[in-house]
């Protein structure tokens, strides 16, 4: 990954993401040469790398990480799906239970809220 991104003539050369990100130029040297890269560097890393360089990193563990950006205008898309979530919960608590249909389309809508909560963070809204 490192060789995609991190070089002379590349988004940034090692020298300077040293400087840049406090991670001695040894280390940087160790992970482009493929040692693991733990947590902490990963995070330290990705406020100076471009986005794909930072999903290339975590796409193996099945992760995204995502940057906390989000456009005002679609907080009231997020606080309607939110309030529609809310309303149906109660609803099919009104008779004390839910039960494996009202489970299923409540799961359904939750999946949705977390999407666009999930895309709204990520700046894709």
């Amino acid at each position: 990954m490192f060789q995609m991104f991190v070089g002379q003539g590349l988004f940034v050369t090692r020298a300077a993401l040293s400087r840049a990100s406090g991670i001695p130029e040894s280390t940087l040297r160790d992970w482009a040469g493929g040692s693991a890269i733990p947590l902490h560097g990963v995070l330290t890393l990705a406020k100076f790398l471009p986005g794909e360089a930072v999903q290339m990193l975590t796409e193996p563990a099945g992760l995204r990480l995502v940057a906390i950006d989000a456009k005002e205008s679609s907080w009231d898309e997020i606080a309607a799906e939110g309030s529609l979530l809310t309303f149906e919960i109660c609803e099919a608590r009104k008779d004390g239970m839910i039960d494996h249909r009202e489970d299923a389309v409540l799961r359904a809508r939750a999946r949705r809220v977390v999407a666009s909560l999930t895309d709204l963070i990520g700046g894709n809204i």
